[in-house]
């Protein structure tokens, strides 16, 4: 069995279409941002993947992002 991991750089270092790439290309990685979507009641993919960066960079999304 093949074992992955992703490893990100941290804080500070997220960018406007961060995990844009593996939610297109994963269907857990898929589920896993739309199940976080449903749960904090707003698109955090769309602000991932489209921005604007303020509102990416600020602490209470960008932890989330993290997590996610």
């Amino acid at each position: 069995m093949v074992k992955s991991a992703f490893i990100f750089p941290g804080q500070g270092s997220q960018y406007v279409g961060m995990g844009k790439d593996l939610y297109e290309g994963s269907t857990a990685a898929k589920a896993l941002f739309h199940k976080a979507d449903e749960i904090l009641g707003f698109s955090l993919s769309k602000i991932c993947f489209e921005g604007p960066e303020e509102v990416l960079n600020r602490r209470t999304i960008h932890n989330r992002h993290f997590f996610t």
